[in-house]
């Protein structure tokens, strides 16, 4: 089981279809938010795939409440949360906290729970930030995290037991 990660897109097409043309045979897709159109343009690249999304804080939905801020989803044994704002959590018991906003890639512990960020997509460099995002590959006992650059290098990999 594949899962790509996303984050503040911020309607960078340009980026965001480089990336969905190297990461291809996902078999989720989860957008945390900034910009939650984004992947609505990208049918060529992800008609195969469940596509999970948030908004962010500025987007209408996310304002007027319209959209839902948190997603849950579950998938072989795993919990996974998905927000665009952290700050929009209050409690859970999710294995994995997924979330944007912060343009910052991250993984930290506590407790029994990861909370991950897998970056920004907005611009090659943001913030002093380089572009990233992660994917997962997911099995019912484990999970292998990846942090990639835009061209698919890997940055960083973590294992994850349950």
């Amino acid at each position: 089981m594949k899962i790509l990660i996303l984050s503040d897109t911020h309607k960078n097409q340009k980026i965001l279809r480089q990336i969905l043309k190297n990461e291809i045979d996902n078999d989720y897709i989860f957008h945390l938010g900034d910009n939650y159109e984004d992947l609505d343009d990208n049918f060529d690249l992800t008609k195969n795939t469940e596509i999970i999304k948030v908004p962010g804080i500025f987007h209408p939905g996310y304002l007027d409440g319209s959209l839902e801020k948190i997603q849950i989803v579950n998938i072989q044994n795993w919990q996974f949360l998905l927000v665009h704002n952290i700050e929009d959590i209050s409690r859970t018991t999710a294995d994995l906290i997924l979330f944007g906003h912060t343009h910052d890639r991250t993984l930290q512990k506590r407790d029994f729970q990861y909370f991950l960020n897998p970056g920004h997509l907005k611009s090659l460099t943001h913030r002093n930030r380089k572009a990233s995002y992660a994917t997962l590959q997911l099995n019912s006992d484990n999970i292998e995290i990846t942090f990639k650059e835009i061209d698919s290098k890997q940055i960083e990999k973590f294992y994850i037991k349950k």
